[in-house]
C-alpha cells in the first residue's frame, strides 16, 4: 500500500502492490523523496546519485515539477545500492516520511527492466552462477586472457567492461568441491553451521574460502556447505527481480532443511548476508520460510564474536599481525552488527587495527562498466588516500570486490578479516 499525504507515507517495498510498476506512481514517489533530499543534501558526497539530483533541481530553480523523466530517472539509475544514504538518513522508517532511496532505485530499475528490458551483455554480466560455472573448468586460460590488453579492449568494446577495471580471478575448483575432499574432522561441540559460500568465495577466491573453513574448524564448529545458488543481488543492477526471486526461492528451499536441523547460517560476504537476511523476506512475502531462514543468518565475524562472548572462541594465536588498516564495507554497516571483525583482530597479540569508514565505490558492475568506472573510482578515491596515508602493514576488507578496487587504487592487495585470523592461528 502507498499513500502520500503532505509528505508522509505509508509504504513498504511491496512487489505485490498494484501500483508497484505503475509509471505515474513511480515518478510521484520519486518527487516525494526528492522533495526531502533537496532540502537536506546530507548525502551529496556519498555517490553520484545525489549530485545528479541536486544539479537537476538547481537547474530548475528548486521546482521539481519541471524535472523531465530523464532527470527524474538519472539519480535512480546511478544508485548502486550501497545503502550509505539509508543508514545515515534521519528520515528512514519508522520516521513518518519513510525515505528509502535504495529501494526506490530498485523499484525504478524493476520498472525499467519490465518495460524496456536490458542488454544481453548486461544480463550475462550479472549472472554470476553462469559465468562461474563456465569459467572454472578453464580457469588458467581465463585468468591469463583477462590480463591481456588486446582482450580487455575487446571486452570493453563488446561487453562494456572497462579495460582498467580489475576483474576477479577464477578458481581452478569451486570451494564446495574443495571442501568435499579436504574436510577436517571436528567434534562440533561449539555448534553446527552451514556456510553460504557466495559466488565470490565459491568461484573466485578459493584461498579466502579455505581460510574461512579452517578458522571455523579451529573453533570446533561442524560445517556443511550446501549446493546453493547466487544470492541474487547482482540482478538488482539491471532490475531483473524475477531472477532474484528465483534465486531466493531455491536458496530458501535448500537452507530451511538445515535450519530445521538446528544449523546457523554463516555468510562471509556482507552483501550476500544483507540480501538473505533483509531482502529475501521482501522478495518472498508469502513464504514464511524466507523469514525463518533470514533470522538464522549471521555475518561470519558476528558469529565468531558470539562464541567469544560465551568464552568459546579459540584465541590460540601464534603470529602477531602488526598494524592493520581495516576498510568496513557499506553493506556490513547496513547489517548493523557493529565492528566485530575489528574486535576479533584486536584479540591477536601485538596487533593494531585502524578503522577506515569510506565507500570503495565498486558495488559490482558499477565498478567495472565503462560508463560508470570513472564515477566508481572517484567515489573510492578518499578511501585510497586514507589507506595510503595509514602506513599499515596489512590492508583488510570483508568485501572481495571492494578489495579489488582498493588494490587498483593503492597497489595493496587486501586480505579478508578471516584470512587475518587464519594467519594469526599459524594455519
Amino acid at each position: 500500500m502507498e499513500l502520500a499525504i503532505g509528505g508522509t507515507k505509508d509504504f513498504e517495498f511491496n512487489i505485490k502492490d498494484p501500483k508497484f510498476l505503475d509509471e505515474n506512481a513511480l515518478w510521484e514517489e520519486a518527487k516525494r523523496v526528492y522533495s526531502k533530499c533537496k532540502d537536506c543534501r546530507m548525502c551529496v558526497t556519498y555517490c553520484p546519485s545525489f549530485p545528479a539530483l541536486f544539479d537537476a533541481v538547481d537547474k530548475h530553480d528548486d521546482d521539481l515539477s519541471k524535472l523531465s523523466k530523464e532527470e527524474l530517472a538519472l539519480p535512480l539509475e546511478l544508485c548502486f545500492h550501497c545503502k550509505q544514504c539509508y543508514f545515515k538518513c534521519p528520515y528512514t522508517p519508522p520516521h513518518e516520511w519513510r525515505i528509502d532511496f535504495p529501494h526506490l532505485s530498485l523499484r525504478y530499475k524493476v520498472w525499467k527492466f519490465k518495460t524496456k528490458g536490458a542488454k544481453l551483455t548486461d544480463r550475462f554480466l550479472v549472472n554470476t552462477d553462469l559465468v562461474g560455472k563456465l569459467s572454472v573448468p578453464f580457469a588458467p586460460i581465463v585468468n591469463t586472457v583477462n590480463n591481456i590488453k588486446p582482450v580487455r579492449v575487446i571486452l570493453e568494446n563488446f561487453m562494456g567492461i572497462d579495460r582498467r577495471a580489475k576483474l576477479p580471478p577464477i578458481n581452478s575448483q569451486t570451494l564446495i568441491d574443495w571442501y568435499k575432499k579436504n574436510r577436517n574432522p571436528v567434534k562440533g561441540e561449539n555448534g553446527k553451521v552451514v556456510v553460504f559460500p557466495t559466488c565470490l568465495f565459491n568461484y573466485n577466491y578459493l584461498e579466502k574460502g579455505i581460510a574461512l573453513l579452517r578458522v571455523l574448524e579451529k573453533n570446533d564448529l561442524w560445517v556443511e556447505i550446501p549446493e546453493v545458488q547466487c544470492c541474487g543481488i547482482p540482478f538488482f543492477d539491471v532490475g531483473d527481480i524475477d531472477a532474484s526471486i528465483a534465486k531466493a526461492k531455491h536458496n530458501v528451499q535448500v537452507l530451511k532443511s538445515y535450519v530445521d536441523a538446528g544449523y546457523d547460517i554463516i555468510v562471509p560476504v556482507p552483501t550476500c548476508a544483507l540480501q538473505i537476511k533483509y531482502e529475501y523476506p521482501l522478495l518472498l512475502p508469502d513464504d514464511p520460510e524466507a523469514k525463518r531462514v533470514s533470522e538464522k543468518v549471521f555475518d561470519v565475524h558476528e558469529y565468531l564474536w558470539k562464541l567469544h562472548e560465551k568464552g568459546k572462541f579459540n584465541k590460540d594465536f601464534k603470529v602477531s599481525m602488526g598494524s592493520i588498516a581495516y576498510h568496513i564495507p557499506c553493506h556490513l554497516k547496513s547489517l548493523n552488527v557493529g565492528y566485530r571483525a575489528v574486535a576479533l583482530m584486536r584479540l591477536i597479540p601485538n596487533t593494531k587495527v585502524k578503522l577506515i569508514e569510506r565507500c570503495s565505490g565498486h558495488d559490482g558492475t558499477f565498478g567495472v562498466k565503462k560508463q560508470t568506472f570513472d564515477m566508481a573510482y572517484k567515489v573510492g578515491s578518499k578511501l585510497f588516500e586514507d589507506i595510503k596515508s595509514s602506513g599499515a602493514d596489512i590492508v583488510v576488507s570483508d568485501c572481495p570486490l571492494a578489495s579489488n578496487q582498493i588494490e587498483l587504487g593503492t597497489g595493496k592487495k587486501p586480505l579478508h578479516p578471516i584470512e587475518v585470523l587464519y594467519r594469526a592461528y599459524g594455519l
